[in-house]
């Protein structure tokens, strides 16, 4: 375990933005003398009650009214001592109380450092610790709740029921080598039961990987395609409103406009891009550049025509630039007809939409979707990120090799042992039961300061 630090630590609580109101939390063992001196009840302060009063500079100047709460050590969210002082939402304000309490002796909190305490007092695991950096982030409602149940510790639980089967088979396996004539022999059967059992929860766990990335990170779709074949309506109508400029001039998207939605509770981020053709005029070549750079980084790239011109020379070349990308190929304006022949081969790969009348939009998002792999909607309580995701693919390295090879080890079970602590190790990772500095600055890093 890391040495804990023994400094108090100050910052805002929330966003530094005008609001009704503003959080400045202090922690470490000198929070309640600090807090208190900004305060103007500075006796008899009893934890988890909420006092009101002003909010004083060294000097005594009022600076604001609000509350002021304590949590003792260790009963609040880092396991120290805390005090959080509740002030109306003024920027100046939170930045003029905090740098008073850096005056005092605090010093201002690095990013995640709260969170960080709270995981090295054994507050929180670091999947939970983990689960708090993506609840803050979620975009949607399934990414939240994804993201709550983390926290809730409903992976870690299954982390550990993992942790202590392998230790039960290892810890028996040490008690027979140990005392062989006091302790019955433990059958190869009963660990290669073990083993199976282990190995089909973090398949299971594994599986969950994409979706939870997805759900974290969001997806990115690209629309792409010649001038005026109704890219721009398509974004409006799956974003939900207005939101691109819609033209009958070809060039009017000269750049590429992004924006956030959710289809089936996944996050996406949507990005309109430049018609693709030849220009001669710069600006349009620039946006014309960056659509293609777009491109480059989708997951999905959707591939409009105008189904009532039917597929151009010009079609046929953008999405000969595409193929690589797989994309979804989507013929818009049918409520304007369906030019059959000029799509010859490609009619049924083709979804055909109208985002004058939203027909065939969900077919659109069922593909989607389909793309994804996502269509079957099976749903789980957890979803695992790179980290954890990496971890188990260690140790189910190391528990196939085993399990495949287990005769080989009827008369060598201190072997078994090994591998068995080995794989332990990496289950051990996940929930921060082994770290190192680097791990951890790397976690806590991406958390903003505050939290």
């Amino acid at each position: 375990m890391l040495p804990l630090k023994e400094d108090t630590i100050v910052a805002n609580a929330t966003a530094l933005v005008p609001s009704g109101v503003a959080i400045v939390r202090i922690s470490g063992k000198d929070a309640l003398k600090i807090g208190t001196s900004l305060f103007s009840k500075k006796a008899n302060i009893t934890p988890r009650k909420a006092y009101f009063g002003k909010v004083l500079d060294r000097q005594g100047n009022v600076l604001d009214e609000g509350l002021l709460l304590y949590f003792k050590a260790p009963h609040s969210f880092t396991g120290e001592d805390v005090v959080e002082l509740h002030l109306h939402g003024s920027v100046p304000v939170v930045k003029k109380v905090i740098e008073e309490a850096i005056n005092l002796g605090a010093r201002l909190a690095e990013p995640g450092e709260f969170t960080k305490r709270a995981f090295l007092h054994g507050k929180i695991d670091l999947v939970q610790a983990e689960a708090i950096a993506q609840l803050i982030e979620a975009k949607t409602e399934k990414a939240s709740r994804a993201a709550l149940n983390l926290l809730e510790g409903k992976l870690s639980s299954q982390i550990k029921q993992l942790r202590d089967k392998l230790i039960e088979v290892e810890g028996l396996i040490e008690a027979e080598l140990n005392f062989p004539e006091d302790v019955e022999e433990i059958e190869l059967q009963q660990i290669q039961t073990t083993l199976k059992e282990v190995l089909d929860k973090i398949e299971e766990l594994l599986k969950t990987y994409k979706r939870g990335k997805l759900l974290s990170e969001g997806i990115k779709l690209a629309i792409v395609g010649r001038p005026n074949v109704g890219k721009s309506s398509l974004f409006n109508a799956l974003v939900g409103y207005e939101r691109a400029i819609v033209s009958d001039i070809k060039g009017t998207t000269r750049d590429f406009i992004e924006e956030e939605f959710s289809i089936r509770g996944y996050p996406v981020k949507l990005i309109d891009t430049a018609g693709i053709r030849e220009a001669e005029d710069k600006i349009e070549k620039l946006g014309i550049e960056k659509a293609k750079e777009k491109i480059n980084e989708a997951d999905i790239v959707i591939f409009v025509f105008d189904a009532s011109e039917g597929l151009t020379d010009e079609d046929l070349k953008i999405l000969e630039n595409v193929k690589d990308k797989n994309p979804i190929i989507v013929g818009n304006k049918i409520d304007l007809g369906i030019a059959e022949s000029k799509i010859k081969d490609y009619y049924n790969d083709v979804i055909f939409v109208s985002t004058k009348t939203k027909e065939g939009l969900k077919n659109l998002e069922d593909e989607i979707i389909n793309r994804l792999g996502l269509l079957d909607n099976i749903d789980t309580d957890v979803y695992i990120n790179l980290r954890h995701q990496e971890a188990l693919q260690k140790a189910k390295q190391i528990l196939e090799n085993l399990y495949q090879n287990l005769d080989y080890y009827e008369n060598q079970k201190e072997l078994i042992m090994l591998d068995i602590r080995e794989a332990n190790y990496h289950l051990k990772e996940i929930l921060g039961e082994i770290h190192t500095e680097d791990v951890l600055g790397k976690i806590f890093s991406s958390f903003c300061i505050g939290k």
